[in-house]
């Protein structure tokens, strides 16, 4: 494994926890907070103002200055991802965006609405504006609303022709809803001309090629590994490989994959009690903790392992074999649910590494074992 979890393993005696010990700090979501923020002179209206002036790098300084004032805040965000976006780094707004779900959907379950509502009065004085044209398309973007994204990528386009993010959130949009592929290949295809050298670019390129309707692993781990090598060594980039590394039945590389995204994700990592056959154990999930679980195996035996949730949607494991090579993993085995089926080849106390995808979320998980 090429990186350690920095956390102790803890026995967990009962299942349920619901304690947001794990959690990453708020000053480790928000880099750059300034010290004595309760004296912090910044504000969402001065960031806002910065972006209107294009002065991108200055206006998410003071979006994150917001965050660390009340990092569930749904304008600092907003503010600081829709800046992040006009500075073309489309994967530090994805990952800002998993923040607002490990952060703030927690406390404003209405932060979607309020997102959308804010552009869309934005756009009702000013059609034409790239700046609300760009975060509300990103924001139907990334809540699935694919059909409203597009809606509102055709016109960022009509005013920007060669905007970059406009063609490359267009293709992937179209991708993933499963309608016009062409039409979004032939986007992605124009967005990676227009700056051929931007690993953000080719990641969300990647993510199309995995997640469409379509998908097309080969080019998915090639856009990938180029987005890897570009710098972008984030945990959605490692699931992606680890997808395509699944479809051609690299199970190895692919629990690698995963066994890096998780050290990425994690802030936590909290030892359960054996899951014996025939068993399952609730457990309770916040942004950052990951669970280890035991699983002792005989030579040749047959073992099922399945995840769910009533509360999130996604999950993400990897075993790991008694000496601690990752040796399986998935996060996508049932629907978005990760499991797997498997015999062991030799006898041991094989470890289950498993959490939220990128550990952003909160709620009850059931592992089960048949």
């Amino acid at each position: 494994m090429s990186r350690k979890v920095a956390a102790i393993l803890v026995v967990v005696t009962a299942v349920g926890c619901t304690d947001r010990n794990g959690t990453a700090p708020p000053s480790a979501v928000a880099p750059g907070t300034v010290a004595g923020a309760s004296i912090a002179t910044c504000s969402a209206e001065q960031g806002q103002q910065l972006i209107d002036a294009a002065q991108y790098k200055q206006a998410i300084r003071e979006f994150t200055c917001v965050i660390g004032l009340d990092p569930t805040a749904v304008e600092g965000y907003r503010g600081r991802i829709e800046a992040q976006l006009l500075l073309g780094r489309f994967s530090d707004a994805v990952r800002d965006y998993t923040r607002v779900t490990a952060f703030v959907l927690p406390v404003h379950p209405d932060a979607q609405r309020v997102i959308t509502d804010g552009y869309k009065a934005r756009l009702a004085a000013a059609p034409d504006a790239i700046e609300p044209l760009t975060g509300l398309s990103f924001a139907s973007w990334w809540f699935f609303d694919y059909a409203s994204a597009i809606h509102v990528l055709d016109h960022l386009l009509e005013v920007r022709p060669n905007d970059v993010y406009g063609n490359l959130f267009r293709g992937s949009s179209r991708l993933l809803r499963g309608a016009t592929r062409a039409a979004g290949v032939a986007d992605l295809e124009r967005a990676i001309a227009l700056a051929p050298t931007s690993p953000d670019v080719r990641f969300i390129v990647a993510d199309a090629y995995t997640y469409g309707a379509e998908p097309d692993a080969q080019r998915a781990l090639d856009e990938a590994t180029r987005a890897l090598d570009g710098g972008l060594d984030t945990p959605r980039v490692h699931a992606i490989l680890a997808s395509s590394y699944l479809v051609f039945g690299n199970m190895a590389a692919a629990a690698e994959q995963i066994d890096i995204h998780l050290d990425l994700v994690t802030t936590e990592l909290v030892g359960a009690l054996p899951l014996a056959a025939g068993s399952s154990m609730t457990l309770g999930v916040v942004p950052g903790r990951t669970y280890e679980i035991p699983i002792v195996l005989a030579a040749g035996e047959a073992t099922t392992v399945t995840t769910s949730s009533k509360d999130f949607i996604d999950t993400i494991l990897v075993l790991l074999a008694p000496d601690g090579t990752p040796i399986l993993g998935n996060d996508d085995y049932k629907g978005w649910f990760a499991g797997f089926e498997w015999a062991a080849p030799a006898a041991g106390t094989y470890r289950l590494r498993v959490t939220s995808f990128e550990s952003v979320n909160t709620g009850d998980m059931v592992v089960a074992r048949n």
